[in-house]
């Protein structure tokens, strides 16, 4: 059996009315969607390979049994999350699964 690669995961939570004067963060903010609801959060991030750099496609990301799948450039969302925990999950064929 081949040996598994990582996946070093990005994560960023936007919450609303949430002001930040970073640079690095105006760059994800101008991106972003408009803000989610008051109580709600929106989380988005970019999947790469750990030892490349390069984004990973199609990974699996699961939060709390709702899932989707990372486009072309690594990038994934979650919309409209309540406040609350969770569980993270980042799955691919060939990758070791990261669990947040």
């Amino acid at each position: 059996m081949a040996e598994e690669r990582r996946i070093r995961p990005a994560i960023i939570i936007g919450v609303a009315g949430a002001a930040v004067g970073i640079g690095a963060l105006l760059y994800f903010l101008t991106r972003a969607k408009p803000p989610p609801p008051p109580g709600a959060a929106t989380l988005y991030g970019i999947v790469t390979d750990a030892e490349t750099g390069e984004p990973i496609p199609g990974v699996l990301v699961t939060l709390n049994g709702g899932s989707t799948y990372t486009d072309s450039t690594g990038a994934y969302t979650f919309a409209d999350i309540a406040p609350g925990e969770y569980v993270l999950e980042f799955s691919k064929e060939g990758y070791e699964t990261v669990v947040y």
